[in-house]
């Protein structure tokens, strides 16, 4: 299950480079929200510990335009270089450029050996136009079909229970780890690839998916169901309540979840208890 990678010194002495910046903007964005009461009373009002924003390195990006940009200026950080990793946009028409997270709470998403390759920032106060989610755009070291958030923390005990659970957002999975279920990792709003469960498989061949309870989640485990059994792989589902995710239920309802879990079915039988319900032609 080790990946070999092509050895190039110039290339690796590069990379490093980016690796670095991205670990700089880390610690940036974590001094913001050690810094910050509001970031910091919304995630405990989402039930998030002070030791899992620690474990986690979950920070906070300010509502300014260039607060990032004069902080890595000022480490000799070239224009280029953040561009490069996506930390920073060109402004249309014209040579200023701007943050690319302003105002969200900051998830630092890592590769499998636990260095960060990109973030996920979650919208601190919605204004009706910006995204809840923004991702960090495709980089040489984040590709959104490959990376796993979380996968660093998750892959020894998928290894020791045999079988790994899928959930679809950031908040799901801090939540699901905080309360010991360290086996789950998350596709970060983005569709699940062959090359996401390929990683998976490596670890093990049996899957949950526990996406939210409504028709959007239902249709992901549905385009993910085919890609999973098409690599021959033991997928099961975990149906939410209506309404209701992973982080809703760890808050909740820990017991509840566990259950839910525990009682997850086979994708062919949720697939086909789901179409029973609406009561469709037999003959359909």
């Amino acid at each position: 299950g080790v990946e070999l990678e092509r050895f190039d010194r110039g290339e690796k002495s590069e990379k490093d480079k980016l690796f670095s910046i991205l670990e700089q903007a880390t610690f940036f964005f974590q001094k913001n929200l050690s810094e910050n009461k509001t970031a910091q009373e919304y995630l405990h009002k989402r039930g998030i510990t002070d030791e899992t924003i620690k474990n986690f390195r979950i920070g906070f990006a300010l509502d300014e335009w260039r607060g990032l940009f004069d902080f890595l200026s000022k480490k000799n950080i070239s224009v280029k270089e953040m561009l490069s990793v996506g930390l920073i946009k060109k402004a249309d028409g014209q040579e200023k450029h701007y943050d690319t997270f302003r105002g969200r709470i900051m998830f630092p998403i890592t590769d499998s050996s636990g260095r960060v390759v990109g973030f996920s920032g979650r919208i601190l106060v919605n204004d009706d136009k910006s995204p809840k989610y923004l991702n960090s755009p495709e980089t040489t070291l984040f590709n959104k079909s490959e990376i796993l958030f979380g996968l660093d923390k998750a892959k020894k005990e998928i290894r020791l229970k045999d079988y790994s659970i899928l959930v679809e957002g950031q908040m799901d999975l801090v939540m699901m780890h905080q309360v010991g279920i360290n086996n789950t990792v998350a596709s970060s709003g983005t569709a699940l690839s062959v090359e996401h469960l390929t990683k998976l498989r490596r670890l093990s061949s049996r899957i949950i998916m526990a996406y939210d309870g409504d028709s959007a989640g239902f249709s992901a485990s549905d385009r993910s169901a085919k890609l999973a059994l098409s690599l021959g792989m033991d997928l099961k589902i975990a149906q939410m309540p209506e309404g209701k995710d992973p982080a809703d239920l760890t808050l909740e309802n820990t017991e509840e979840l566990r259950n839910i879990l525990k009682g997850s079915k086979h994708v062919i039988y949720f697939l086909t208890d789901a179409l029973l319900e609406k009561k469709l032609d037999s003959r359909k």
